[in-house]
């Protein structure tokens, strides 16, 4: 059986023949139609659904460290020229702090808070986006009116794909932002809410295939906000497959790999390398830039099939694979543990750039990970009756030695849907269950996770506020509302590690926090 394959189909022989022309056009090499298929029974396979062919040419590496000093312009306020430095304190105070209306933020809830490499904290409602830069009391307020691609300011795309050339609305659906997060210096990415594709392809309404999606969002000397919106597309299949259109999740790679920012989506998980963003020159396809600076997109697949006879070698079959709530990058490797609804596993950093995460790698190249298949020797998460049944995962946090921790929630309610509690894995080890009361918290539902330096995890629940967990002794601790956060209805966890000690931040119903005194 395997249960992590490539969907391919009748249209893989376009697929190869444009690839070929974009790879001459982007002069990239030349190109062959080998590939395709499936890999062997329970490996794990690149996660293209939009054609298995592979590609023998490269692009440009991207394995050299970007400049992260501020672009020409005043963009990136605040970039030291030589990079940012980290560790020590940072600008901010090492107590505790909670944000909220008295701070400025004049909407709830609170859907995610992050800092990025000049320690501005930014924080996001789902209609706004705020800044409080070091020194700052109060929050500064941005919307669509500043440039954000919310519902009342679509990004007018002008087509170059699905036989169009029309100029069609892209932008986010209600409730708009669902996270952020701080990237280099004076940057934050906004990801939006999407309409869920039907076809995931050029069938699609167009203004379908261009919601959602995801704003670089630039800091400029004046205090305004330079805003790029990246149309997330598989250019590597001819613009043809627009199946990413929610964000989930996002995670940005301040050290191991830095300035990589990963997207967890509805449906894989796309590579961004945004220093290497630039616009079409005039009369270029769209689609050549996308791939020199994006990776779309690969996932960890299981299939439904009552027979038993698991994914089909070729074609897309009975898939299931999305919603990609987690993503933690690994702190020993600096490769990628995601957890979706259906399936999770652990991504290989490739430093051969994003049209080779994507294109190139097939089996164990693209994951040393890939949970669920009951038959196979990468079983799923949690044990289910039959392969493809919903898990419901909500997210996924690593240790210092790499063990991955896996959080569930029974997310919509539906029938045989349940909270499943947490679950580790230990390579080598495999799967330990955990009940959620065991490590400290109140309810069995876990809506986050985040890993400490020191080997603790903290626990977010959904209603319950957030918990502090020692695997090595046993130990706990809960933080409650007036305890240190604003509300026990957590939306959000990120861990700042670029100051010491760390900063904790936790967005809640009630207003924004950011612990730096651990219990």
């Amino acid at each position: 059986m395997d249960a992590f394959v490539s969907r391919s189909g009748p249209r893989i022989a376009a697929a190869i023949a444009l690839l070929c022309a974009l790879a001459a056009a982007a002069f990239l090499g030349s190109c062959s139609a080998g590939g395709g298929g499936g890999s062997p029974a329970g490996a794990a396979q690149r996660g293209g659904d939009d054609g298995g062919a592979v590609v023998d040419s490269t692009p440009p590496s991207t394995a050299d460290t970007p400049d992260a000093g501020a672009p020409d312009g005043g963009v990136g306020a605040g970039a030291p020229d030589a990079g940012p430095q980290f560790g020590g304190p940072g600008p901010w105070p090492t107590s505790n702090q909670t944000f909220g209306a008295a701070q400025g933020i004049a909407e709830a809830p609170v859907v995610a808070t992050s800092t990025d490499e000049a320690q501005n904290l930014w924080v996001a409602t789902h209609i706004a986006l705020y800044l409080m830069k070091p020194g700052d009391k109060a929050f500064k307020r941005y919307s669509s009116a500043d440039g954000l691609h919310l519902m009342d300011n679509p990004d007018l795309v002008k087509e170059d794909s699905c036989n169009s050339t029309a100029v069609v609305p892209g932008a986010a659906v209600d409730p708009g932002i669902s996270t952020i997060a701080g990237g280099a210096a004076g940057e934050v990415f906004v990801g939006y809410f999407g309409k869920l594709a039907v076809a995931g392809d050029c069938t699609d309404p167009a203004w379908e295939r261009h919601s959602g999606k995801l704003d670089r969002v630039r800091l400029r000397a004046d205090g305004t906000l330079e805003v790029v919106r990246f149309d997330l597309a598989s250019a590597g299949f001819g613009l043809n497959f627009w199946h990413n259109r929610t964000v989930f999740r996002l995670a940005y790679d301040h050290v191991r790999h830095p300035h990589t920012l990963y997207v967890g989506t509805d449906h894989g998980v796309d590579l961004i390398l945004p220093d290497k963003y630039r616009p079409p020159d005039p009369g270029e396809w769209s689609g050549l830039p996308i791939l020199e600076y994006m990776g779309d997109h690969l996932h960890p697949a299981v299939c439904v099939d009552p027979s038993g006879a698991g994914c089909p070698a070729t074609g897309e079959g009975n898939q299931r694979m999305g919603e990609w709530r987690g993503l933690a990058i690994s702190p020993l490797d600096g490769d990628l543990w995601v957890a979706g609804r259906w399936s999770a596993g652990k991504i290989r950093w490739d430093p051969l750039g994003p049209f080779h995460w994507q294109h190139e790698r097939g089996g164990a190249q693209a994951f040393s990970w890939a949970f669920g298949d009951p038959a196979a020797t990468n079983p799923p998460v949690f044990p289910v009756a039959a392969e493809g049944e919903v898990v419901s995962l909500t997210a996924v946090a690593a240790t210092p030695d790499d063990t991955a921790w896996f959080g569930n929630r029974n997310i919509f309610g539906n029938t045989g849907e349940r909270d499943r509690g947490v679950a580790s894995f230990r390579p080598g080890k495999g799967f330990t269950y955990h009940d959620p009361f065991d490590l400290g918290m109140s309810e069995r539902a876990v809506q986050d996770i985040v890993a400490l330096p020191d080997g603790r995890l903290v626990f977010a629940g959904p209603s319950t506020g957030i918990v502090f967990y020692d695997p090595a002794t046993g130990k706990h601790a809960a933080m409650r509302v007036g305890q240190g956060i604003p509300d026990d209805r957590v939306t959000q966890l990120e861990l700042d590690t670029m100051v010491d000690p760390p900063a904790l931040h936790v967005s809640t119903f009630g207003g924004a926090a950011t612990i730096r005194v651990f219990p």
